[in-house]
């Protein structure tokens, strides 16, 4: 199970630890740094949108039935 907590207040310390870092930093001028209250944004919630898999399907370069057709690229 993740803990929202745990996760929320490492990657507090990792922002904090970066901007300490910068304020080190030679030759910069500017002071750096930002507060936010909440650590994550708040949810959206949008209507979905009924043209979209027609749209989706008619922009499509490739497909059959009601299947979009990929190409599995190795990197």
């Amino acid at each position: 199970m993740i803990d929202k907590e745990k996760i929320t207040k490492q990657a507090k310390n990792i922002m904090n630890n970066f901007i300490k870092a910068l304020d080190k930093a030679k030759g910069i001028k500017e002071e750096f740094g930002s507060e936010r209250k909440d650590s994550t944004r708040t949810k959206i919630k949008k209507d979905k949108d009924p043209d979209f898999r027609k749209r989706m399907f008619k922009n499509a370069p490739k497909k059959k039935d009601d299947f979009l057709v990929m190409e599995k690229k190795n990197w």
